[in-house]
């Protein structure tokens, strides 16, 4: 037989607390019921029981010895129950956070302030491409996300961490490494170490139809490993290859360099991104208003 069965937590508190008023009049006063329900509970929790825990004196209630029993453990269940109700309450909740490949250590930063205002939030991040974000950020499967624009944003609310023009990583010993500034012109005939467009479509497609539309159509070598050893490795040992960068994203290396290039070079822009209508949406739709200058 389950010796807890059809005994709650309530009636164990309503025992506890005629037990330290004395009286049933005094406990039902103290806990705001009608003392004639305080009464009936007590009895039925000696029902359940099978024992008297009080003796009804004309002066108040006694506890009898099952009562002072149950009463040392009831009180040692409630003060575990409190305290792991404390800690429950102090515990840090876990906030998902999709980031994207490539993403600078300031702009996490960035982010990681913006979501957490000193608040106490144990953020958990996941390696997710931009193309996908979007769906688990519908889905409910990420409660933030950190990607590279352009998305389809239906749905989503979006609010700007960094927005960077792109500009030219190469060898320290290259031809055109020691120019502190690069047309487009002197591209010409150059490759590009370039990430697999998959990632994001968007971004990929954006950065390409200027890249023409400035004269230069390089051709594209595929950079899929995220590893900036190897990265690094591709820049110094094949020649006439290059990579687009924005300075905040180009590690400090002595063997590479990065130079800006111009006119109108294509921009970088990364946001922090949630689903519309949750509450991390909300809050994200008043940080954009905030940022742009508009009453929130």
């Amino acid at each position: 037989m389950d010796e807890l069965s059809g005994v709650e937590l309530r009636h164990l508190r309503y025992f506890a607390a005629v037990a330290e008023a004395g009286t049933v009049t005094e406990a039902a006063r103290r806990l705001r019921i009608a003392q004639p329900s305080l009464s009936q509970q007590i009895r039925l929790l000696e029902r359940r029981i099978g024992r008297e825990l009080f003796r009804r004196l004309p002066q108040g209630m006694e506890l009898t010895g099952a009562g002072r029993l149950l009463l040392g453990g009831v009180n040692r269940a409630l003060g575990e129950l409190s305290s792991s109700i404390s800690a429950a309450r102090a515990e840090a909740p876990t906030v998902t956070v999709g980031v994207c490949r490539g993403v600078p250590r300031a702009v996490l930063a960035t982010a990681e302030r913006a979501i957490t205002l000193g608040r106490p939030l144990r953020l958990a991040y996941e390696r997710i491409d931009s193309r996908l974000q979007g769906d688990r950020l519908r889905a409910g499967t990420l409660a933030l996300g950190i990607l590279r624009m352009p998305v389809t944003a239906s749905g989503l609310q979006l609010c700007t961490l960094n927005d960077e023009p792109l500009g030219v990583v190469l060898h320290a010993g290259h031809p055109l490494a020691g120019r502190p500034e690069l047309t487009w012109s002197e591209l010409r005939g150059q490759r590009l170490l370039w990430f697999p467009s998959e990632r994001a479509p968007g971004f990929a497609a954006a950065v390409l139809t200027r890249l023409r539309e400035h004269g230069w159509t390089p051709d594209t070598v595929s950079d899929d490993h995220g590893s900036h050893t190897l990265f690094r490795h591709r820049l110094i040992s094949e020649d006439a290859l290059v990579a687009l960068r924005p300075r905040s994203g180009s590690a400090a290396d002595p063997d590479l360099v990065w130079r800006p290039v111009g006119p109108e070079p294509p921009h970088e822009r990364l946001v922090l991104a949630a689903a519309a209508g949750t509450p991390w949406g909300q809050y994200l739709a008043t940080e954009s208003k905030a940022a742009d200058g508009l009453p929130a």
